[in-house]
């Protein structure tokens, strides 16, 4: 009793998680995550905002309203899981579409604090900021190597 009751279908889902795991690795793992994150945070914006959010983003409101904001998450969301895939390097429009919205949402809560549109919007913008600033640590640590072969010049050999 004490081993797996199907062997085989063990053996196939360990084969599928060493194959996502090579196919995505920190970088790719990270813009899924992100992407996932962004869909269902965005879904959330354009049918229900939270109150603090409203306030709190009230400087980006004037532009456009909610609903917009939402469709605009869910976008960077999509390009995020669509490059998840892709290889360091080309990955890149899904780097930045995951870095873009907690960017912008964390600037937007800065002006919306200094402009006194809510007390307390302050409290959001390191949260989003960090968010972002994390990503882009992944994406730094994770870049592509190049390698540069030594340019020598005639004569200095």
């Amino acid at each position: 009793m004490g081993g797996p009751a199907h062997p085989p279908y063990g053996h196939l889902m360990r084969a599928a998680l060493a194959w996502c795991w090579a196919r995505l690795g920190w970088r790719g793992l990270t813009l899924l995550i992100t992407g996932v994150s962004w869909v269902t945070y965005g879904a959330s914006l354009t049918v229900q905002p939270r109150y603090g959010t409203v306030r709190g983003i009230s400087v980006l409101l004037g532009l456009v309203p909610m609903p917009v904001w939402g469709w605009g998450w869910i976008g960077c969301g999509v390009i995020a899981l669509v490059y998840a895939v892709a290889r360091p390097g080309r990955d890149l429009p899904g780097v930045a579409a995951s870095v873009a919205p907690p960017l912008l949402w964390s600037l937007a809560y800065a002006l919306g604090g200094a402009a006194g549109a809510s007390g307390t919007a302050w409290g959001a913008v390191m949260p989003w900021g960090s968010h972002a600033i994390l990503i882009a640590i992944v994406a730094y640590l994770t870049r592509p190597r190049l390698i540069v072969p030594k340019v020598v010049r005639h004569g200095d050999e």
